[in-house]
């Protein structure tokens, strides 16, 4: 992905980003049944549609002649892996000093 600066995409679009993510999440949330967890994927899949819709994706792909469909799901996986870096689909948690 930071060869062909997909990292400079998010970094810059960073707070849109985390927005899509998280609502990506929520959204995601409403579809699985109660008791059961969301997975990673089932919010990639949520933000593959978002981003396939994002003039700022679009015009990336095009600077670069990136014609091949895998990079909207390998991004799509890239800002999953940016806003929720753990196992657990959930805002991370502060460390605790001193334990």
């Amino acid at each position: 992905m930071t060869g062909k600066q997909f990292d400079k995409l998010y970094s810059q679009n960073a707070a849109k980003y985390t927005e899509m993510a998280q609502k990506a999440l929520a959204y995601a949330q409403t579809c699985i049944p109660a008791g059961e967890k969301v997975r990673p994927g089932d919010v990639v899949s949520v933000i593959q549609n978002a981003v396939r819709i994002d003039p700022t994706f679009e015009r990336h792909l095009k600077d670069k002649k990136l014609k091949q469909r895998f990079w909207l799901a390998w991004f799509a996986e890239y800002i999953v892996e940016q806003v929720f870096p753990q196992p657990e689909l959930m805002n991370p948690q502060p460390k605790k000093q001193g334990g």
